[in-house]
């Protein structure tokens, strides 16, 4: 009797709607203490220094960047051999990202929203583990070949405190390019396979693969030029100044593994772009940055996840009532 009763318990639907469920209260729990944190008056504060066409400029570039992110998955389906409708998987995108961004481990959060919302639509767990790790070194490309054309073409410095036995971070771009060039070699001409546990891998094409260079290029440059539009107008910082400090930042949150990169970012730039703007303004432009790109993009995304239980549970009361 013990089996079969586990067995009903742990079926594949069970698991996924608990699935869903416990990422719908990871978002509610997270917005909560965002929202227990943030301060409207220092909120409202913090954006009267912001020019309004800046605020505005940033807050219509925000559904911008989340559709830019879309063909993340885009790439990684046409890389697997699946076909979608963009609606499906601009759907999972969406929901994968604004959880990620907000909630550690990303990759496994992105991963799971991903899983429950493919497999409904009859993509295999081992495919969306694939397209999981195929953006994630899609980012990573993109971050080569973004961040060597900065760094080559900006003279950008660690601060004083970073060891670092050179002036700059051009010798850096240089390498960057380089291993760019050779992943776009790659791609064009090994077309060999590597089999692991009896499921087969192989490079991109060289279009797939110019193709993530393209999105993730995009990504970042979408994501900073946000960040950037709400800082105070200063001439000597300019933007491929600012992206140079923003991608260092960026990666600095990446390895750091807390959500949203939260306090990482913030001292990266406070501590890059002190020449140029105040520790306050910087953390103002900060706070209103985490509540366009972060908090408002997760509660719709909390929004959209429990929309989507609810429907397919009724879906699924509807086929046992059939």
């Amino acid at each position: 009797m013990t089996k079969p009763f586990i067995k009903r318990i742990f079926t594949r639907r069970n698991i996924l709607s608990l699935i869903g469920i416990t990422l719908f209260i990871a978002a509610i729990w997270v917005l909560q203490n965002e929202i227990q944190q943030f301060s409207w008056d220092t909120f409202t504060d913090h954006v009267r220094l912001i020019p309004d066409h800046q605020l505005l400029t940033a807050f219509a570039i925000t559904p911008v960047a989340y559709f830019i992110l879309t063909f993340y998955d885009k790439l990684a389906l046409v890389y697997l051999g699946i076909r979608l409708p963009w609606r499906k998987y601009a759907k999972a995108s969406f929901l994968g990202f604004a959880f990620s961004h907000n909630i550690t481990p990303s990759v496994v959060v992105g991963g799971t929203i991903r899983y429950r919302i493919y497999s409904s639509l009859g993509v295999s767990g081992f495919n969306v583990t694939q397209l999981v790790g195929f953006s994630a070194i899609t980012l990573f490309i993109g971050f080569l070949a973004l961040g060597g054309i900065i760094f080559a073409g900006t003279t950008v410095s660690l601060p004083d405190y970073i060891e670092w036995p050179l002036p700059n971070l051009q010798i850096v771009g240089w390498i960057f390019i380089f291993l760019t060039i050779v992943y776009l070699i790659l791609s064009r001409t090994v077309r060999a396979t590597i089999a692991f546990r009896g499921k087969l891998f192989a490079l991109p094409t060289l279009p797939v693969a110019a193709g993530q260079i393209v999105v993730s290029a995009l990504d970042l440059t979408a994501s900073s030029l946000i960040l950037y539009l709400l800082l105070p107008p200063i001439p000597e910082l300019s933007y491929p100044l600012f992206l140079a400090i923003y991608l260092i930042g960026f990666m600095g949150g990446i390895l750091s593994q807390v959500p949203g990169g939260l306090g990482i970012i913030e001292t990266i730039l406070v501590l890059m772009l002190s020449p140029f703007i105040e520790a306050n303004q910087i953390l103002s432009a900060v706070l209103v940055y985490r509540l366009f790109y972060f908090i408002l993009p997760l509660f719709t995304a909390a929004t959209l996840l429990g929309i989507h239980e609810v429907r397919q549970r009724r879906f699924r009361q509807k086929q046992d009532q059939s």
